[in-house]
């Protein structure tokens, strides 16, 4: 995506201090009132470079976060000139525009709920039982950011230099996570602070019209014509968390591979993975992916798009960095082994990575192995019978 000119670069040089003054708006004058002509007739592709050299150059994803907001409220009205100003034939984002068209939606139906809960500052039944259902019907419809960080995101990558903006996007993906996980529980709390539910929605409202808007006026805008099209159109077929690998698909010109214990076919290679208790992605020197399995219900959702992407892009921004001392200690030499428990969805998961090297000691990758452990944990004693039902 070629996006860098000297025309731009000479628009850049007056909005990129006045974004990173951001930081700090009441020093931030100076810059305000140079950038300022230039509000009006700012772009999708010049904002989702200056995202790009923000993160860059701020550490601190937070504040990156803080940063980008108040940018973006400076270049709303160039911003909306034209509502989804894209093309509307790709399945995939025909069906992100149907889903946030819900979330909104439901947001919009809860505001009359949330202003009668302050009026009358109490919780009723009914006003729980009414936050319950949006809540869930919500939790459902966000699982597409799932798919926009498994799908989209590394297509972004491959093909938009570009592209960090994504990293903030997941960033907010957890927030409105981790506050509707939040909002559920405290709609069963009887005794949980009013103001700080408040607290809360407007978090819920803010972040996902946050996430909303740069999808529909940024993100796509800018990204739509730097795709292949065939690209685009194949996005909504590019996943496996739906179902698994065809072993039919498999191919080696032999037939066979030779495992020295023994010589499948590409085809049983593919049926022991497939059928594998566990998730499993293999990562190479370079630490991009190249390879994960298929099994019936993958814990973490994966797809096509994210082999040859690297491993650091595949997980949050929250766990980027864990992820980067793992793979430097491995490189290193220094440690072999990393293992993390976590809940999630009201199940117990192992992650596992273990570094691979060759007879020479020389580093050749990672093995991440993540597994569903909650009904292991309750196993107790011996079963030597079959006890199947018949």
């Amino acid at each position: 995506m070629e996006i860098a000119g000297q025309t731009i670069s000479a628009r850049q040089s007056v909005l990129l201090p006045y974004c990173l003054g951001l930081a700090d708006p009441a020093s931030n004058t100076a810059n305000l009132a140079k950038a300022r002509p230039l509000f009006e007739t700012v772009t999708p592709q010049e904002t989702m470079q200056l995202v790009d050299t923000i993160v860059q150059t701020v550490d601190d994803i937070n504040l990156v976060k803080t940063i980008v907001t108040r940018m973006l409220h400076s270049f709303a009205k160039a911003l909306l000139v034209k509502i989804r100003p894209f093309e509307r034939t790709i399945p995939f984002f025909e069906q992100l525009l149907a889903y946030n068209d819900q979330i909104i939606e439901i947001l919009d139906n809860l505001k009359p709920v949330v202003s009668q809960i302050n009026m009358y500052a109490s919780i009723t039944v009914e006003h729980r039982g009414m936050l319950r259902n949006a809540f869930k019907k919500l939790s459902e419809l966000i699982d597409l950011y799932e798919k926009k960080e498994n799908i989209l995101f590394p297509i972004v990558e491959k093909y938009v230099e570009e592209s960090r903006c994504v990293v903030v996007m997941w960033a907010i993906h957890d927030d409105i996570r981790e506050t509707l996980q939040t909002l559920q529980r405290a709609i069963s709390d009887k005794g949980y602070p009013l103001s700080e539910l408040n607290k809360l929605l407007g978090n819920l409202f803010f972040d996902v019209k946050t996430i909303v808007f740069r999808e529909e006026q940024v993100l796509i805008p800018a990204i739509i014509d730097h795709i292949p099209r065939q690209v685009l159109l194949g996005l909504s077929e590019d996943q496996h968390d739906q179902g698994q690998v065809d072993p039919s698909q498999a191919q080696l010109s032999d037939g066979q591979i030779d495992l020295i214990t023994g010589n499948p076919t590409a085809r049983q290679l593919l049926q022991i993975f497939n059928n594998l208790p566990v998730d499993i992605t293999l990562v190479d020197a370079e630490d991009r992916v190249v390879y994960f399995n298929t099994p019936e219900h993958r814990i973490f959702p994966r797809a096509k798009a994210v082999v040859g992407r690297t491993v650091q892009n595949c997980h949050p921004p929250t766990s980027v960095h864990i992820v980067q001392r793992i793979l430097e200690a491995f490189h290193k030499g220094t440690q072999k082994y990393a293992e993390f428990r976590i809940n999630l969805k009201g199940r117990f998961i192992r992650i596992t990575y273990t570094a691979i090297y060759d007879e020479a000691g020389v580093y050749e990758g990672t093995l991440e192995v993540t597994q569903d452990i909650t009904d292991i944990k309750e196993l107790e004693g011996e079963m030597r019978l079959l006890d199947w039902k018949e």
